[in-house]
């Protein structure tokens, strides 16, 4: 039988079950030895089309039980993930290999150059919806490990995750929902978009995921508070609570602000959370449920200096006082 990437994966399969893995040639009885010459066909993978990688990756996400043959897939994850970061590469069809104009080298792994020729390139982020969970952890990492592009790499994951929820089961969204908290967790915060946070936090909190779940994606949203807009804020209040809108999330998102995070807290920043907080206060004050101390921890949770002006926290007092 001719070894192809389409076959690649029954054919690991066949060596692992028949035993045919030994290191020489030739195994028991003279039994050809199939785990050789799979490494031995893999050493042309630079020469594989775009669509024969993908399929052999597709074909071969069950080797992860086969401890033997992780080197296996990370041959093919390698090669993808070095496709993609390539110079020039802006479709399938120049991602695609030929002998005399496609080679790589693995110094070029650690070229800096790389965040920047990938970045923006969103063309492939469709082809891989294919990948199994255990397999997005893996080529994510491989893509970071590779100084691939922070930014390209988030929007992937919140695609990813858009995706695989659609018509699943509650326990496949949960298990979605919460490898793709961690792994957005290995990313620099500024590359990641806040309005993908909040709507991956509303599909945590739907989903009643743990607390310690909820709290990961709130350290992530926390320091990029001044960044938000309103609209993300108002989010209903837990069943059972009362109140129309979630005022001790909107509380840890303002702590957070101010101790949780890296970035340099400047003046602008600060305004800019003041006016959204007085544009919270100004639609929660109506609430007949928003109890004195709820209300006082909103007024006074910024400092006076962050307003230039108070004229919104009066009319929001007023507002809560008359009712």
């Amino acid at each position: 039988m001719e070894m192809t990437p389409s076959n690649l994966a029954m054919l690991c399969s066949a060596a692992h079950f028949l035993e045919m893995e030994c290191d020489d040639d030739d195994g028991p009885a003279g039994t050809p030895n199939l785990k050789p010459q799979i490494e031995k066909f893999l050493d042309g993978i630079r020469f594989w089309t775009w669509s024969e990688l993908l399929e052999a990756l597709k074909l071969c996400q069950g080797l992860f039980s086969f401890k033997g043959y992780l080197e296996i897939l990370d041959r093919i994850v390698d090669n993808l993930i070095e496709r993609l970061a390539s110079p020039g590469i802006t479709s399938p069809n120049t991602c695609s290999s030929n002998r005399s104009s496609f080679q790589f080298s693995c110094a070029t792994s650690s070229n800096n150059s790389w965040r920047n020729n990938c970045s923006g390139a969103t063309w492939w982020f469709e082809h891989l919806l294919f990948l199994k969970i255990d397999l997005l952890d893996k080529v994510i990492r491989t893509m970071i490990s590779y100084d691939f592009d922070h930014g390209v790499v988030s929007r992937f994951l919140f695609h990813y995750h858009n995706s695989s929820c659609l018509g699943a089961a509650q326990a496949e969204k949960m298990e979605s929902t919460k490898v793709v908290i961690d792994l957005v967790l290995l990313l620099e915060s500024r590359s990641i978009s806040c309005k993908d946070l909040f709507n991956l936090n509303r599909s945590a909190v739907s989903l009643k995921m743990s607390r310690s779940c909820i709290n990961k994606i709130e350290s992530l949203i926390g320091p990029l508070l001044d960044q938000t807009t309103i609209d993300y804020l108002l989010l209903p209040s837990p069943h059972g609570k009362g109140q129309a809108y979630d005022v001790d999330f909107v509380l840890r998102l303002v702590h957070i602000f101010f101790f949780g995070g890296s970035f340099e807290l400047t003046s602008n920043r600060l305004m800019r959370v003041a006016k959204m907080m007085d544009l919270f206060l100004v639609e929660v004050a109506p609430d007949p449920h928003l109890k004195p101390f709820e209300f006082e921890a909103l007024i006074t949770v910024l400092p006076d200096a962050a307003r230039e002006s108070h004229d919104q926290l009066y009319l929001a007092m007023d507002m809560y006082l008359k009712d």
